[in-house]
Order: structure tokens, then C-alpha cells, then sequence
């Protein structure tokens, strides 16, 4: 799978939410704060879980109430459509939850 170009990612980016690009780590990330501890880690299982069913794993990052995603193919070495589709999946299971701090 090809790393995509800088135009790409920017693209790409228009249609998620809240995810930046990182060009000197070569990943996209995003930080989703929720209501407190146990509802960070919920939303971290499911994460997880989608994350299994794609066969693509984020670097995840808890702290208390704040969830850190990091996303990059590491094996290519650079963003690539699995990134995407996996920030995609992400986004809907944000925008699905109730346990966002407001």
C-alpha cells in the first residue's frame, strides 16, 4: 500500500474530524476528550475493536478523561488508506457516543 502524498492527507483530512497532520512524524492524530476515566477507556475498547476487525492498530494514549489516537502505517512509513478508513471508522464511533465532555 502506497504512502500518500501531503495533497492526499489534506484531502483526506477535510472529510474527518478534528485530525491533524503530522508531516515530521508522518502520522494524523486526533484527541477526543470524554467525561471521565471509565469513559475514555470504553471508547478506547472500542477503538480497539474496530481497530482488530481492520487488521490496523492506532498508537493510543490515555489520560484520564483524554483519549490520543495517532495513526500511521508504520510498515510503509507514512500515511496511507489504511490510516484513513481507520480514522474514518474512529470518527463514527465518536460521533456515536454520548460520553463526550462538552
Amino acid at each position: 500500500m502506497a504512502v500518500l502524498s501531503e495533497e492526499e492527507i489534506r484531502d483526506g483530512l477535510g472529510r474527518l474530524t478534528d485530525w491533524e497532520w503530522d508531516s515530521e512524524a508522518a502520522t494524523i492524530r486526533r484527541s477526543v476528550r470524554l467525561v471521565g476515566f471509565l469513559e475514555a477507556v470504553a471508547l478506547v475498547n472500542e477503538v480497539a475493536q474496530a481497530a482488530e476487525q481492520a487488521g490496523h492498530h492506532p498508537d493510543i494514549d490515555v489520560r484520564y478523561d483524554t483519549v490520543l489516537l495517532v495513526l500511521s502505517t508504520h510498515d510503509e512509513g507514512g500515511v496511507t488508506e489504511k490510516d484513513m478508513a481507520l480514522a474514518a471508522r474512529v470518527d463514527e464511533l465518536v460521533e456515536g457516543t454520548a460520553r463526550l465532555k462538552e
